[in-house]
């Protein structure tokens, strides 16, 4: 979401909700007793040649849909074996790609420049208060510990709003625990699809805003109520890089089985209520996105499976899997899904194999 003009809660719930998990947010799990001191990490242990995560497998009569589960953050040090996915896209008619939405202001050129001036120091505190100020002294204490690991002496975050205050810490917490973004796995799929010649299906939906201007005065002046998704935060950060270290391995070496573990939806709910249930995001539309994202990636499956004997979609995990995950749409649909272990342990049977 680099190349284009943002508004800041859209930009803020986008990379929380949109891009994270479209399944309805739960209830978050206790918080832990505060740390008296922040402890050291281990390293990622994967690295080098791993096999990735296997394929789920949608049928419906004899069309295949075959789908990869793309995860971030993922171990630094690993390289991708690609065998089976090349196969699966040698093999398809299509590629349907990843959702992607985008949030755009209603407004030609012009308007988008004179947008620019009011998105200055939009992640601050509507009321020029510092973190200090803002949150309880025991959190304010416990936040410290877990900047100076993390952070650093950056004095700017100190005047942000608690969530956003929150989206830094995690976002500077993996790069140093070993982690990184996941791009290039899609980057590597569409690779694939050009050298094989097929054909490419992007599923897209834009939120145009009218008035930008307007909604980012009102963000400005407005309170999100995102306490609890900063202590939660603070609290929480090494249990969360914990768990994303280990999906992260889980996801580098196969394991279906850890991928299922649904702990970071959960930790990530509280802050996405604190993005989405303003007024402001209800009467822009936000709370309608994922829905609206959902129901065009399953019509691009509808026509693509239709269309073509074999299809291969990319998709999120945390889209992907759970009760409101788009595995559960597919099945509501009438296809026939299998995961990854439930092949292999099929193909295990087949060739005699205990």
């Amino acid at each position: 979401m680099t190349r284009r003009p943002r508004l800041p809660l859209l930009v803020l719930a986008l990379t929380l909700a949109v891009g994270a998990s479209a399944a309805t947010a739960q209830t978050p799990p206790p918080l832990p007793a505060p740390a008296t001191s922040v402890p050291t990490l281990e390293a990622v242990t994967v690295s080098g040649v791993q096999p990735g995560p296997g394929l789920w497998r949608a049928t419906r009569g004899d069309h295949v849909l075959l789908i990869l589960g793309t995860l971030s953050p993922i171990p630094g040090n690993i390289t991708w074996k690609t065998d089976d996915v090349d196969d699966a896209v040698a093999h398809a008619g299509a590629l349907i790609l990843p959702p992607h939405t985008e949030v755009k202001p209603n407004v030609g050129f012009f308007g988008k420049l004179a947008l620019l001036p009011s998105l200055i120091g939009v992640r601050n505190s509507p009321d020029g208060k510092t973190l200090e100020e803002t949150v309880p002294p025991d959190v304010y204490a416990r936040w410290l510990a877990v900047k100076a690991r993390y952070i650093g002496d950056e004095r700017k975050v100190e005047r942000y709003r608690p969530i956003f205050a929150a989206i830094e810490l995690y976002k500077q917490a993996v790069k140093k625990s070993g982690l990184r973004k996941s791009g290039y796995i899609t980057d590597a799929v569409v690779d694939m699809a050009k050298r094989h010649n097929v054909k490419q299906v992007p599923v897209e939906y834009t939120l145009l805003v009218d008035d930008p201007r307007a909604v980012v005065k009102e963000f400005k002046r407005s309170t999100l109520d995102d306490l609890s998704c900063f202590t939660q935060s603070v609290d929480n950060i090494e249990a969360q890089l914990a768990a994303m270290r280990e999906r992260a391995n889980a996801w580098a070496t196969g394991d279906v089985d850890a991928l299922r573990d649904e702990r970071r939806a959960k930790q990530i709910s509280t802050c996405l209520d604190a993005a989405t249930e303003s007024g402001l995001a209800q009467r822009i539309g936000l709370t309608d996105v994922p829905a609206q994202v959902r129901t065009r990636w399953l019509a691009a499956v509808d026509t693509e499976v239709a269309a073509n004997a074999q299809t291969v979609a990319i998709v999120p995990l945390d889209d992907l899997i759970g009760p409101n995950g788009y595995l559960s749409a597919l099945a509501a649909k009438g296809f026939t899904v299998t995961s990854p272990d439930e092949g292999d342990a099929a193909d295990k049977t087949a060739g005699g194999t205990p």
